[in-house]
């Protein structure tokens, strides 16, 4: 990459970001599928388990349910607000550090978000929302910078063989 700062202080398109979501919500459904899966020889009689394609498909309906709903809107925030605030500060690593912070924020936000919405009063008692937002972020924000970082790598291929 030619230009370092290019991957920190450009906001990613609204298609990418769906698609990034998409992207982390298939990666920790399948984890979390595999993680849960109970094999043949390990089950015990007299009790059901879903199947493995069953789990997942619940699991990925669940995860894009939040993305869409709490993430995507509370990311375009995010990013408006940590890259107003990264502009400011001189040097990469400062403005890289600003917009992690934000996202730090934004995942303990949507963790609590969500934990008002489905546990009401007993918000803090349960962290397992909390705690999945603390891993559902950096997947999402990483599948953003692989996305953009291939359809710039793409941009400059296609612009090295036509010129």
């Amino acid at each position: 990459m030619s230009n370092p700062k290019w991957l920190a202080l450009h906001s990613v398109s609204f298609p990418a970001r769906i698609f990034s979501a998409l992207l982390t919500c298939i990666s920790i459904s399948v984890i979390m599928v595999f993680i849960n899966y109970v094999p043949v020889a390990d089950r015990m009689e007299d009790t059901y388990y879903y199947p493995l394609w069953y789990s997942l498909v619940i699991a990925i309906l669940i995860t894009l349910a939040i993305a869409i709903f709490l993430v995507l809107p509370l990311s375009l925030l995010t990013d408006a607000v940590t890259l107003s605030l990264a502009r400011r500060f001189k040097g990469v690593a400062m403005q890289v550090v600003s917009i992690m912070i934000g996202y730090v924020l934004l995942a303990g936000s949507s963790g609590v978000l969500f934990s008002v919405f489905v546990f009401r009063e007993d918000t803090f008692l349960y962290m397992g929302a909390i705690r999945q937002m603390f891993i559902f972020i950096p997947i999402f924000l990483g599948w953003q910078y692989i996305l953009r970082a291939g359809s710039h790598w793409l941009k400059n291929n296609k612009q090295a063989k036509t010129g």
